[in-house]
Formats: C-alpha cells, structure tokens, sequence
C-alpha cells in the first residue's frame, strides 16, 4: 500500500501547480524569430555567389548590392551610409562536396559555427583556427597568404552566440521596404518575349504573330519558308510518283519493260511530314548505325602522354614457336612493354589574357587529364591567340575557343573529337567553372565556355574540366557586354594571350626516377646475395652450413670432406669464376635447340 499512498488527496493546490498546470498558467507567446544563413545575401535573402561584406559582417552578393548602393547610398541592414569603396570581397572555401568549409581546420561551417574574415585578404576562416593560430600565440600573419594584419582586421561573419545580430525583420531595407528597380524585370512584365533566347523559326514565328504574313502562313498549312519548300518538294514528288506510275502502267499494257523506282509516294509523304528530303527517308537504318558507331569511334585517340611500361608478362614467342611449326623458332623468352598513358597528380594553373581583363584558370589534370592535356597545349601552341568569344548569355555563360568564330570551328590537338571525362566531383556549380563545348556525346574539340552562374542541367553532358580562381572582376565585366540577336558580344572580347604557370605533363617524374632506382638497388643486392650461397658455390655453402654439425648439416659437411682436396686447389679467382658461372647458368632464361635430342 505505501506510506504515501493519500499524499495526493488534498483538497488544495500547490504554488507550483497553479503556476504551471491550472489557472495562473500563461500561454507563451512565441515571436516571430528568423535569422539569416550565413550563405545568403542580406538584401535579397538568396545564397550568393560572389560575395562581399561591411565592417559589420553583412554579407551581400556584389550584382545587387552595388545597384542598392547606387541608387540609396545607405547601408540595407543599418542605414548608415555606405559607398562602394566599403565593401570587401571574401573568399569563402568548398570542400570536395561543395559544402563552405574552413580552408585550415577542414570543418564543415553549419548554423552553429563562429565564422571569421579576414578585412586585408578577404578569406574566410573559423574563428577557433584564428583564436589557436594567431591570437593566442599572438601571430598576426594571415594563415593562407602570410600577409601582416592587426585585430581590428578580423570581421565576425556568424557568432552562434549573438542570435539577435541578424534578424530579417531588424533590416532597414525590410523596414522601410525599400526595392531596386530592375530593368530587366520591368522588360519582362512590358514585353513577355523577353529574356527569351529563341533563334532560326522560332524567334521568326513570335515577330510575325498577328501579321498578315502568318495568316498566309496558317492558310497554306503553317511553318517557316523550309517547311514550306519541303511540302511545295514532296507535293511535287507524289505528282510525279502518280504520273510515273501512270505512264509505268500504260507501257505494262503495251508489253516494255517496268524501270525501278527511285522513290515511293510513301517516301514523300515522309519527308513532308518529318521536314527531311526525300533520301533521307529512303535511307536504311543500317546506314544510320554505321554513321553513329563512326562518330563514337573518332573519339578514341593515341595519348599523348603515354610511354612504354614492362609487364610482367612475356610475349609468349617461345611458347608459340615450341607448340606451332608456323611460328619462327625462339628459345629466349621477353617481358612484354606496353603502352601505358600517365596521368598527372597535380593540377595545373592558366592565366588567359583578354582585352577586358586578365582570368586566373585552375585546371584539374588529376581528375580530367585528357581534357586539361589538349586545353594546356592549345595554350601552348598559341592556338587561343586573337580568338574572340563568339556567344555570350547574361545569367548564363560565355563560350569562345573557335578559331573561326562561327561556333562549328576548332579541333583538339589529336586532329579528331575526343572521349568525355565526366566525374561526379566536378559539375556545374558556381560562378567561374570551365567547362567544355560539344555538339554531342564525345564530341569535344577545341571550344569551351565559363559559366556565370551555376548550371545543374548540363552536369553528366559537358566535361569540367577548370574554374576561374583569379578574375572574377573581369567575368563580370564580360558579362555586362552587350550582344545582338545571335547573343554575340557587340564589344568584341578577345584572348589576347595565354601565360601556362604549370604544365603537370612537362615537369618530370621525380617519383618514378626515384622508384626506378630503388628497383635496381634492390635487383643488384638480390645478385650479391646469391653468390656464395650452396646452390651456385656448393663447396662454399657446405663448409659454412656443416660448421654447426647435427641434423641435415652432416650429409652436406661429409660430401665437402670428399671434395675439399679439390677446392682447396683452386685459387679465390676461379672459385668466383665458377660461382659466376653457375650463377649464370641457373637464372638464365633460354632455352636449347634441341639439336642433341
């Protein structure tokens, strides 16, 4: 039962109950509290992608910042005034899986971490390596870079502690609602084709809307001048099929001979439909499998970097020559060399001159070594000198790497397309990424693009291959240029020069220099080792292995007693001549002709 079985039966209520459970108990009233990510722009809300800050560690993206500035002069989360010489470019780190992380520590920056830039160079670091690393030890030299900076240089980006530092609905910009008109914007609600990229039918489709020039179109079974040509072509192909036809039956019943036809009215009624010719209809599908095996097949190459390997496997010549009489007789077997393609381990770094400014590259040879290899001998040949960028898409990309500047131009250092190296560690993710051009699966030659801003839609279909580390300043210089109808700049940007820092394919391989030596130190000690031993110098070993006596050591030290009157004889030259020669004899790998048999 228990002592304090009644203990509850009370007529009253405890301070604590009423407080918490009956009447006195308040409702909480939960405010409204959003604080913004550390990876979001303060005065759009969205994750940036080239990012600046304030002294006060307002993080912004520069594309919108600057037209704020522009037009109200203040800052967006304070309202104090704020000019474009305040603002400081940051350099935030990813690691493999695209995640900001410290570029010292390696840890991953979540909602929870206190986040440090550094005012003089702009990257980013955790505030626990800037604590360990510079101002405990009072080591006031930039981690990365080793510039000299002070205290008063360090910019709190995010402290987990402060949570009321960033609150959306403190922002003057939230407060006072302020907004940038964009032009852009206002285009599209005035005018709903644009911002449209359409080219060829399409684009003459939405100009002729309304006019009396598609009224006639739609009357006469609608589509371009083409389409047109091509009904007006098979319309008349099936008129003369009737006729043939005809005149084939009228010299059936006059007894002459029937000609083959070349084209069914069937195959025109195709090529009206599908807008082809018609051969093209006509055409066997074992003519277009050819035609797609030939465009993969040009994609495989002889490497460049390759060099001749030795297996570890002989080339079999003994073995055919013993077992089949139509082979050359051969009694020494060869280790087979093969060609064996090395790739770098380092990555490789450009800088492309244009007329609007210089572009740091940094190439991925470790991961796309094909890739990187033609791009870096292009650079080196001069190849890119004088070529302009042919198409440049606002919000999207710039792409350029054709000598004849139409777009359909340009050839990799292997004459022919070469194969795709797509990897899940490089997509199309950010602002800078260098990636190639391509009509097709394994289709890449000498063209390339940079993207603007991050492409999700084209990863698996292009090969990354770089990403711009130096010069963002002048991507974005190139892609405020303006472009006509065929989204060609009409300010011509052009590669003035390429300057190759590091070429991983020309530096040599201290590695395998080093490891050849070492197999050769080895092979040499293994051959000392062997001379003396019992089974190239049998007296030698005897003697020494029957010193011990007891076991199998008394058969060896009594077959020596029988021939130590003949060793002891010989002089130490000829019984390391004869250990030479048996060496020789045994390890030998040739084989007799047989002739004694």
């Amino acid at each position: 039962m228990g002592k304090k079985q009644h203990s509850k039966d009370r007529m009253y209520i405890t301070k604590t109950e009423w407080a918490t459970e009956w009447g006195g108990a308040k409702t909480k009233s939960s405010t409204p509290f959003k604080r913004l990510p550390f990876y979001c722009c303060a005065l759009t809300f969205t994750p940036f992608e080239d990012p600046v800050c304030t002294a006060d560690g307002s993080v912004f993206e520069i594309m919108h910042i600057v037209p704020y500035i522009r037009k109200y002069g203040k800052h967006p989360v304070t309202g104090a005034p704020l000019k474009q010489e305040d603002l400081i470019p940051l350099i935030f780190h990813k690691n493999h899986e695209g995640e900001f992380h410290c570029p010292v520590l390696n840890k991953v920056f979540t909602e929870f971490t206190h986040i440090i830039a550094v005012k003089t160079t702009g990257n980013v670091f955790s505030y626990e390596a800037i604590k360990e690393l510079n101002i405990k030890i009072k080591n006031w030299k930039e981690l990365l870079t080793d510039e000299p900076f002070t205290k008063d240089d360090l910019i709190t980006i995010q402290n987990p502690n402060a949570l009321d530092s960033k609150v959306l609905l403190d922002f003057d910009h939230v407060k006072k609602s302020l907004k940038v008109d964009d032009v852009e914007e206002q285009k599209m609600y005035s005018d709903p084709t644009y911002n449209i990229n359409v080219t060829g039918d399409i684009k003459q489709m939405l100009a002729d809307l309304g006019t009396e020039k598609a009224k006639q179109a739609l009357l006469q079974g609608g589509g371009g001048s083409k389409a047109q040509n091509e009904r007006a072509a098979a319309l008349a192909a099936i008129l003369a099929a009737r006729s043939r036809i005809k005149e084939e039956s009228d010299k059936k019943s006059n007894g002459e001979g029937k000609a083959p036809q070349a084209f069914s009215i069937v195959d025109a009624a195709s090529a009206s439909v599908h807008g082809r010719s018609a051969a093209a209809a006509k055409a066997a599908s074992t003519d277009k499998t050819a035609a797609r095996i030939a465009m993969h097949m040009a994609g495989e190459r002889a490497p460049v970097n390759a060099k001749m390997v030795k297996s570890k496997y002989t080339t079999g010549a003994a073995s055919r020559s013993f077992t089949s009489t139509s082979f050359d007789p051969v009694t020494k077997n060869e280790y087979e060399y093969v060609k064996v393609e090395k790739n770098p381990k380092k990555k490789g770094y450009v800088q492309l001159h244009t007329t609007h400014g210089d572009l740091n590259i940094e190439l991925h040879c470790d991961i796309t070594p094909r890739t990187c290899e033609n791009f870096i001998t292009l650079c080196e040949r001069g190849y890119y000198n004088g070529v302009a960028f042919h198409r440049s898409i606002r919000n999207f990309m710039i792409q350029g790497g054709d000598p004849t500047g139409t777009g359909r131009g340009g050839e990799s250092i292997w004459g022919k397309p070469f194969n795709d190296e797509l990897n899940s560690k490089l997509v199309h993710s950010g602002r800078g990424v260098v990636s190639m051009a391509n009509s097709g699966p394994h289709t890449n030659g000498s063209q390339f693009f940079i993207l603007y801003k991050s492409a999700n839609h084209l990863n698996f279909k292009h090969t990354v291959f770089g990403v711009v580390v130096g010069g963002l300043t002048t991507l974005a210089a190139m892609e405020k240029v303006s472009v006509d109808d065929n989204d060609r700049p009409l300010d011509e940007i052009k590669i003035t020069g390429v300057t190759v820092f590091v070429n991983p394919y020309s530096e040599p391989d201290e590695e395998e220099a080093e490891e050849q030596a070492k197999n050769e130190k080895k092979a040499e000690d293994e051959d000392n080792d062997k001379i003396g031993s019992w089974y190239s110098n049998p007296g030698t070993g005897a003697a020494e292995s029957g010193a011990d006596g007891g076991g199998v050591g008394k058969y060896l030290k009594a077959r020596s007693a029988a021939q130590a009157q003949s060793i002891t004889t010989d002089t130490s030259l000829d019984a390391v001549s004869v250990g030479k020669k048996r060496k020789a004899h045994v390890s030998g790998g040739e084989f007799k002709d047989f002739s004694g048999w």
